[in-house]
């Protein structure tokens, strides 16, 4: 859709026929005409006011405006959410709108962060490093040196990585991977059939085990149960349940999945995260310990320390003859 402003002088030309013109000179393409009602029209987001000596301009909403923009406690970049208000802000400063009209639009925008949950010192900072920005330019050089990256935004906890680029040169774009096309595409009867990583919990002593599967869980988690009844130590969680004789238990108590990614290494690099921040709490077995800490793993690492009131671990020196048993 193509919108122009046309001005006319109505004593040589009116405007019917200039429209008859511009619609003559493509049959593809068709212009229709908003004529000026008592002194004032409506162009985009403006409406434009004529008066006597002057023109008159302001912000425009039509009557079906819903005033909805991205949520506070959305699961979505700061950036994002904030950038509506970013824009209003700056529109609201730049237009050579009145006074008058730049109270009402104030009081609109922050009416309208209020209805979708932002605090009101948001909007009002805001306010102001936009009035700051406007009255200091930014230099050219100093916008040909910077350089931006994408990076994928799972939660908050990505913000420990990223601060690590502040004062450098490197800006970070934030994109999302929870768009309303991959959550409609999602198939929920082939979830347990996606490439994802798990822990197995242990029943005796409540630490875990950290693995990645590319096939159904289930047939992954009868592996290991197998691996243990028949006193083989193909994995590190049958390894940690036979050495300690340590119980075992049903797969919707023991097995949690952590997280869906594609094979590879991507996976490979989720997987060594969950196991550094199993380690750093001191709940990750010991027959799968960490040689080396990742510094960016340990940003966004939980290193709150586990709890010490464990009650539930039996005397295993008692017996010669204890044998790992599953609790189903």
């Amino acid at each position: 859709m193509l919108t122009t402003s046309l001005s006319s002088n109505q004593n040589k030309i009116k405007e019917d026929q200039i429209l008859l013109k511009i619609n003559r000179i493509d049959k593809n393409l068709q212009f229709k005409m908003t004529k000026e009602e008592n002194s004032n029209i409506h162009f985009l987001d403006l409406a434009i006011n004529r008066g006597r000596k002057t023109i008159s301009i302001s912000i425009y909403r039509k009557t079906t405006n819903t005033d909805t923009t991205i949520h506070y406690i959305s699961n979505h970049p700061f950036e994002q959410k904030i950038s509506a208000y970013r824009y209003y802000i700056q529109r609201m400063l730049t237009l050579p709108i009145s006074q008058i009209g730049i109270n009402k639009e104030w009081t609109i925008i922050c009416a309208m962060a209020k209805s979708n949950g932002f605090p009101q010192s948001i909007i009002h900072n805001l306010r102001k490093r936009l009035n700051l920005k406007k009255q200091t330019p930014i230099s050219i050089a100093t916008m040909s040196n910077q350089k931006w990256v994408p990076y994928t935004f799972f939660g908050p906890a990505v913000r420990k990585i990223t601060t690590l680029f502040k004062g450098t040169n490197v800006k970070i774009a934030f994109r999302t991977t929870n768009t309303i096309q991959k959550q409609l595409s999602k198939n929920p009867h082939n979830q347990q059939n996606l490439s994802r990583i798990y822990s197995l919990k242990c029943n005796t002593c409540n630490k875990k085990y950290v693995g990645q599967t590319g096939r159904d869980t289930d047939t992954r988690y009868k592996e290991h149960i197998r691996y243990i009844r028949t006193n083989n130590p193909q994995s590190a969680y049958a390894t940690h349940i036979l050495q300690n004789r340590h119980e075992y238990g049903p797969k919707n108590e023991t097995l949690k999945l952590l997280k869906a990614c594609n094979k590879g290494t991507q996976m490979n690099c989720w997987e060594t995260m969950y196991m550094q921040q199993l380690y750093q709490r001191e709940i990750l077995i010991a027959e799968q310990q960490v040689c080396e800490l990742n510094p960016l793993y340990s940003c966004i690492c939980d290193t709150r320390p586990p709890l010490r009131n464990r009650s539930t671990v039996p005397d295993t020196t008692t017996s010669d003859t204890h044998t790992p048993t599953g609790k189903h």
